[in-house]
């Protein structure tokens, strides 16, 4: 997954390997983590089935090239997510 982000005349590439983004998701769940999550937000977090997630990430693996996200702000900010 490649996460392109461009501000200001400048820009910036993020790779983020499939396998960390599931590494992630696991790593939300945990229970040292749900801690810091403040409570308004975390009934938000308790409604995303991580299992499910993470096995879409794996199936998204045969799209490559797919474009997921692409946001244009309008102060000239850009940002894509790109499998």
């Amino acid at each position: 997954m490649r996460v392109y982000v461009k501000t200001n005349g400048r820009r910036f590439f993020v790779p983020v390997p499939l396998c960390l983004a599931n590494l992630g998701i696991s790593l939300i769940q945990a229970p040292f983590i749900q801690k810091y999550i403040p409570e308004k937000d975390r009934k938000y977090m308790d409604m995303i089935d991580y299992r499910a997630l993470r096995k879409s990430i794996n199936i998204l693996r045969h799209y490559r090239g797919l474009r997921l996200v692409e946001v244009k702000a309008k102060d000239g900010t850009e940002v894509t997510i790109t499998i």
